[in-house]
Parts: C-alpha cells; structure tokens; sequence
C-alpha cells in the first residue's frame, strides 16, 4: 500500500505483471481472510487518503477476493464503480482526488489473457487464503505455457500458416511470445492466428530491409 495509483491506461507488455493466481481459482468456501491491521492502520494509503476514498478502498480489497482472478479487480470504470457501490461520476470524482480509491493498483495479464488491476497487497492476502506456496504457482504457470506451445502448431496450420512452421520449435516460442506481446487477451482462433502471422511476416520483411540497408 505504498504506491501511489496508476491512472488506467495501455502499458507495453514487456512492463505487464503475470498474475500468478489462475483465474480457475476460487475462495468459495472462505467468508473471512487475514486481515494485518498493522501493517494497514500504518499504510499510505489509510494515512494519506481522506474518510470517503479509504472505505471505497477498502472494499475494492474484500471485492477483489470474489473476482476471478481472486484478488484481482476489472479495468472498466464502470465496473469498478458498480464494485465500488457509487455512480460512475462519483467514481469519477473520486479518482480525480490526490490518493484516489485505486492507489496501489497496477495492471496486470491473467492466465486466461485477460488483463486486469492487482494489488501487492490484497495478491498476498489472496494466496494466504487460498494457501498457495510460490512453487505451487510456478508450476501452475509453466503447465499453461507448456499447454500454449502444445497447442500453437496445430492453431498456426488452422490459422493458414505451414506445417513447417509447426515443427519449427525456435518459431514456435517465438511466435507464442510474439502472441502475448501483440494479441494480448485474445482467444487463439484461426482469424486472430492468420492476423498475427500476417503481422509477423510484415515484421520479419522489415527486419530484412533494415539489415540489408
């Protein structure tokens, strides 16, 4: 709770942090969490913002926990403030505020593509809840990334692109990488595949050029 808020906005997706709770994850059966009091009445944010945006933000942090990604909140303002139990403008007009409801949040890309706000925080609130160990987790997003390169040949013939290409292993990871960066959020159909490797072919020919030049 130490950072100030980031206004909502595009970020590059070298600078975009991998949530590592799987948005499968649930807190269903839990109605309470650890809450440290301490380290709350001495944060930032409870001693810097005023009465009416420290309880908004307070419930953003118990909100989170029944979002999927658990601890993780939506983009949209008008969610937010539907989360947050006010109008739109009286969201609005508490963001425009020196600490606004969303101090500490960040932008953050889910396992599921989606991108969306974490906190630092609320983050470790939510894996002490659902009693992840970091190697847990680790393990649960390199079984997705290893899923992603299983599945990317097979999307790649159907998105009109070789059966060579498939069976190029140094492509592959390059081209799943070329996806995150790129068509972040998007479901790997053939349309968006055939897209991407338009843009990729496009790419490489500038490359050419430049080396060439």
């Amino acid at each position: 709770m130490s950072e100030p808020a980031t206004t909502m906005r595009l970020v590059d997706a070298e600078d975009v942090f991998d949530y590592p709770i799987p948005s499968t994850e649930r807190l269903e059966s839990h109605s309470w969490i650890a809450w440290h009091f301490r380290r709350w009445l001495k944060s930032e944010f409870r001693n810097l913002a005023d009465l009416e945006v420290r309880a908004v933000g307070f419930d953003l942090f118990c909100e989170a926990q029944d979002e999927a990604p658990v601890g993780t909140l939506p983009m949209d303002e008008r969610l937010l403030a539907k989360l947050a139990g006010v109008t739109l403008e009286e969201w609005k007009r508490l963001c425009d505020r020196p600490i606004g409801p969303l101090y500490g949040w960040k932008a953050c890309r889910c396992d599921n593509g989606h991108m969306r706000l974490y906190h630092k925080t609320v983050l470790e609130m939510a894996k002490e809840a659902l009693g992840m160990r970091e190697d847990h987790l680790e393990k649960r997003a390199a079984d997705r990334e290893r899923k992603r390169i299983k599945d990317l040949p097979a999307q790649i013939v159907r998105g009109g692109g070789t059966a060579r290409m498939g069976e190029d292993a140094a492509f592959i990871i390059q081209f799943d990488q070329f996806l995150l960066d790129r068509f972040d959020g998007r479901q790997r159909r053939p349309n968006v595949i055939r897209e991407a490797l338009e843009l990729w072919t496009l790419q490489q020919q500038e490359k050419l050029k430049l080396h060439q030049s």
